[in-house]
């Protein structure tokens, strides 16, 4: 183990990102520690012999970052390893200026390097409370100069445009050292996320395969189940005495559920592998609802649902859309006003304009609406509203699937809702005339 990993803190060993953000700090503050030392040499070739102040003065200014390098690696906080740091650094370069002239010390450039150096790590909360201190420390050095609050500068008038120049030196050389360290630190931590990217991605592709391969190979028996269920509820030679058939009846829904839940996993596995095709056409907003109401008015009507079309002649807008695809989405809003709504309550279709671009489709329930803790997660993959009751089925991919399918088809999908009174769920379609302009 070099010097430098030593100043990592045990906590983050586990994490190779933070590895490397910790061991940019340290060889920041250590470079520090290393110019100032190289600027004390310059200093005493310039002055000669120095006095007991002096001395203290570098020492403390050399061992304040290493000071602030423990720290961090003690607490794994580099925040407040910094934040120590550059108000220790503020409080040094102070002193040492109300000791030597005030506001014309030969100190002042350091204050620079300083907020010069601190800009450099990214964090805007540290960069301005620092930025606060030092010009604090600056008004105070001013005051003290005008009103003549300073001490007799022990640095003799001779040697002040030296110091100067090796202070000046030292500021420029600190921020330079310590900035090329940051880059270096934040090039490795790029190349740790681009890795750390990469392998997400594989990942991902690699989960929509298996899937996929999953999904396939369960339909496969599945589609047998079925099949044989429903060859042995139409066996007239042998036909099922009223037990035999009701079991046959379980046996053939649970079948169905099941084969709807590997359809949604095998749907959203080839979204996610990217390859749904998208085959988008002009069509009239009347060819999308009307198919769509009588695969659900069964499902409707056993809830005592009324169903209300109110597009009226907007039914006749033109959108651009895929025809399979739209009619999936729709499909699914109308499946969930049904399954979400009360016995009895309504569900209605409307047709607005949005701009001059869009068409919205809404489709509003009666239901409980959503509630205000549960909103953001609808539209994400595998929330199941309700599932926590036991009063709903199903896998929580259905409005995601809607959302990914609408964004492909440049759609938007969203919704509002009431808790107690409902929710509308909306998909909003380009129109065609605007397609064409825009292509």
């Amino acid at each position: 183990m070099n010097v430098i990993t030593w100043f990592v803190p045990p906590s983050v060993l586990d994490d190779p990102r933070k590895i490397t953000r910790h061991k940019g700090i340290a060889k920041s503050l250590l470079a520090i520690s290393l110019v100032v030392s190289v600027i004390f040499v310059g200093y005493v070739f310039v002055r000669g012999s120095l006095l007991t102040a002096e001395y203290a003065l570098f020492a403390v200014a050399i061992c304040t970052p290493i000071l602030g390098a423990l720290l961090i690696r003690a607490t794994a906080d580099i925040t407040l390893g910094l934040v120590a740091t550059n108000i220790g650094g503020i409080l040094i370069v102070a002193v040492w200026a109300f000791l030597t002239g005030g506001v014309r010390s030969v100190a002042l450039p350091v204050f620079l390097a300083d907020i010069a150096l601190l800009s450099t790590f990214g964090n805007a909360a540290i960069l301005l409370l620092m930025g606060v201190a030092l010009m604090a420390a600056l008004v105070f050095l001013y005051l003290a100069t005008s009103l003549g609050w300073l001490p007799v500068s022990f640095i003799p008038d001779s040697a002040t445009p030296g110091l100067m120049l090796t202070s000046m030196l030292g500021s420029v050389g600190l921020v330079v050292l310590a900035g090329v360290l940051v880059a270096r630190e934040r090039a490795a931590a790029k190349a740790h996320l681009r890795a750390a990217q990469h392998a997400a991605e594989q990942s991902s592709r690699a989960k929509s395969v298996f899937l996929t391969s999953m999904s396939h190979e369960l339909r496969t028996p599945l589609n047998a189940i079925l099949g044989f269920a429903e060859l042995l509820q139409l066996n007239q030679a042998k036909p099922l005495d009223a037990e035999q058939q009701k079991s046959v009846d379980h046996i053939a829904n649970a079948g169905q559920y099941l084969l709807g839940l590997v359809t949604q996993v095998l749907e959203m596995s080839r979204i996610e592998a990217g390859e749904l095709q998208v085959n988008s056409e002009p069509m009239r907003a009347e060819q999308i609802i009307a198919p769509c109401l009588p695969m659900i008015e069964l499902e409707a009507q056993k809830k005592g649902l009324a169903l209300v079309d109110e597009c009226g002649a907007r039914a006749g807008w033109v959108v651009w859309a895929d025809p399979v695809l739209v009619k999936q989405v729709l499909l699914n809003l109308l499946s969930n006003a049904v399954k979400f709504n009360r016995n009895g309550g309504t569900i209605t279709i409307s047709c607005e304009p949005v701009g001059s671009e869009y068409l919205r489709i809404g489709v509003a329930d009666t239901g409980t609406g959503v509630a205000s803790g549960k909103k953001d997660e609808l539209f994400e993959p595998f929330a199941r509203l309700g599932a926590e009751a036991g009063t709903i089925r199903g896998a929580g991919l259905g409005l995601i699937i809607a959302k990914r399918l609408t964004e492909r088809m440049r759609g938007r999908i969203g919704y509002e809702s009431t808790p107690g009174r409902g929710s509308t769920f909306w998909v909003e379609l380009p129109l065609a005339e605007a397609h064409a302009a825009g292509s």
